[in-house]
C-alpha cells in the first residue's frame, strides 16, 4: 500500500513543478527598468552623463545629435501569459497576455549636463486566438511602395 501512496506523491510531485515551470515559461522582461525614485535623484543642470551610467547603467538606447547634444534612452517591458491561455479548449478563448512597458528618456547637452528628462508607463492587454477579436482592418489609404 506505501508503495502506491509513494507513487501518487511523486506523481503529484510532477505535476507541482510542472505547473510552475509553467507559470515561470509565462513571463518575460526586456530592457532597464528605471523606478521613479531613481529618476527623483536626477538633478537638471547638474547631473552628468556619467553620473547617469554610474547610477542606471548603460541605456538601451542612445541617440546623439550632429550639435553633440544627446538622447539617452531607458525603456523596460515585461510580459505576463494569462493562465487561461495554457488551458486545451478555454485558451483557444479566452487566453492572452498583459504587458507593461515603461521608457525614461533623458536629454543631455554637449558639455554632457542633464537638461530635461521624460517618462511614460504603458500598459496593454492581448488575446490570442478567438479573443483577439476579428484581426486589424487593412488600411486602404495608406502609401505603400509598388514594387
Amino acid at each position: 500500500m506505501s508503495f502506491y501512496i509513494a507513487k501518487g506523491e511523486n506523481q503529484m510531485r510532477r505535476i507541482i513543478v510542472g505547473a510552475a515551470i509553467a507559470v515561470l515559461a509565462a513571463c518575460a522582461a526586456a530592457g532597464v527598468k528605471v523606478s521613479d525614485e531613481q529618476v527623483a535623484k536626477l538633478t537638471k543642470g547638474q547631473t552628468t552623463y556619467a553620473q547617469v551610467i554610474a547610477s542606471l547603467g548603460r541605456p538601451t538606447s542612445e541617440i546623439t545629435r550632429s550639435d553633440g547634444s544627446r538622447f539617452v534612452v531607458y525603456s523596460y517591458a515585461q510580459t505576463q501569459v494569462r493562465g487561461s491561455t495554457f488551458i486545451p479548449i478555454v485558451g483557444a478563448f479566452a487566453g492572452g497576455g498583459d504587458t507593461s512597458s515603461q521608457a525614461v528618456v533623458l536629454t543631455f547637452d554637449r558639455t554632457g549636463v542633464l537638461q530635461d528628462y521624460t517618462s511614460s508607463k504603458t500598459q496593454i492587454g492581448s488575446g490570442t486566438g478567438l479573443s483577439s477579436g476579428t484581426g486589424p482592418q487593412p488600411q486602404i489609404d495608406q502609401p505603400r511602395q509598388q514594387p
